[in-house]
């Protein structure tokens, strides 16, 4: 279990081990807005908004509506929040877009 050691309140929720080593991941639950999954990327302490660049790796997202969870490195997302499309978009417009299929975590397959 991760606890920190020497900052107290960290904005660490989990450490998880994968892909070559250990990984800060910062719990966040999203919302779908349309056909696109929205989460935030910073915090809101106070009137400050504070991201997580520098302190976390990834974002540890979790859906209700759709009961999944999904995996995104903080240098793929904004600085205040994430869109991850669950379809294309209407216009065809693939670039710059992030598809929320691509950091679905899957569940490992039992043997």
């Amino acid at each position: 279990m991760y606890q920190p050691f020497f900052v107290p309140h960290s904005r660490v929720d989990l450490v998880v081990s994968g892909d070559g080593g250990l990984h800060r991941v910062q719990c966040k639950t999203s919302r779908i807005r349309g056909d696109v999954l929205v989460f935030a990327t910073c915090s809101n302490t106070g009137k400050r908004k504070k991201d997580y660049r520098g302190e976390i790796d990834v974002f540890g997202v979790y859906s209700p509506e759709l009961d999944t969870v999904y995996l995104v490195p903080v240098e793929h997302t904004a600085l205040r929040d994430c869109h991850l499309r669950l379809a294309p978009a209407r216009n065809g417009q693939t670039r710059r877009v992030r598809f929320a299929a691509d950091y679905l975590v899957r569940p490992a397959n039992p043997e």
